[in-house]
């Protein structure tokens, strides 16, 4: 049984969820097997210290990764983030490190420095936020230039399982974050990666929380429904 308000926090021996909660990883292995949208099916291999994703054909390692971006550790936030209210704070808490705000990109390194999870948490366009990165893999898939864009070309394999966007989206349960045509939600004013992706006033950033509240707390609900 999947538990959509599980913390995994709770068995990761104070660690990080994404590589210690045996919760977790067992979420992924049950929700992501299931078959692709060209009909093969996809099966997660438990290899015990990490997950191999298989469609009978090709086998991809790969890994968990959190969705929930807060930028509470950011020097150059510490004062919005200090005004903000509490209760804010506490809200996407209460949904951060739970089945509904984890995704799985390929684990292992392919011809640069830098993993999909890697790359998106450091660069200074995208600052780990998801619904950036989210944009960024549906330009992937229209064949535009993203901040991404070559990180996601030496996983292509990957991202070829799911055919498109749309079937990317549907696979992974992301249905919240886009629009009824498959448009990605920013959850800020977006100039096109322009700008950080840091929001830069207390009012700015607290939009940004509630909105990554929120989309997350559909996900998970969603989740819920599809388990049962």
């Amino acid at each position: 049984m999947i538990d959509p308000w599980f913390d995994c926090r709770q068995d990761a021996n104070n660690k990080d969820p994404d590589q210690h909660s045996p919760t977790l990883k067992r979420y992924h292995a049950e929700l992501w097997t299931k078959p692709l949208p060209n009909g093969r099916q996809l099966t997660m291999l438990d290899q015990g210290a990490y997950l191999i994703a298989s469609d009978g054909r090709c086998q991809i390692p790969v890994s968990s990764d959190n969705m929930v971006a807060t930028f509470e550790a950011w020097k150059r936030n510490k004062l919005i983030v200090e005004q903000t209210p509490q209760d804010i704070l506490t809200a996407i808490d209460n949904v951060d490190w739970r089945i509904g705000s984890e995704i799985i990109f390929p684990s292992e390194l392919r011809g640069g420095t830098q993993t999909i999870n890697r790359a998106r948490g450091w660069h200074r366009k995208i600052g780990d936020r998801f619904d950036l990165t989210l944009e960024c893999i549906a330009r992937w898939y229209q064949g535009k230039d993203s901040p991404l864009a070559d990180v996601f070309d030496r996983y292509d394999d990957f991202f070829e399982w799911f055919g498109d966007f749309q079937g990317y989206v549907d696979f992974f349960l992301l249905q919240d974050f886009v629009n009824d045509e498959y448009q990605v939600n920013i959850l800020t004013d977006f100039d096109d990666f322009q700008s950080s992706p840091l929001p830069q006033t207390v009012e700015q950033y607290t939009a940004y929380l509630q909105g990554l509240t929120e989309v997350l707390t559909l996900r998970a609900r969603r989740i819920e429904r599809y388990v049962k």
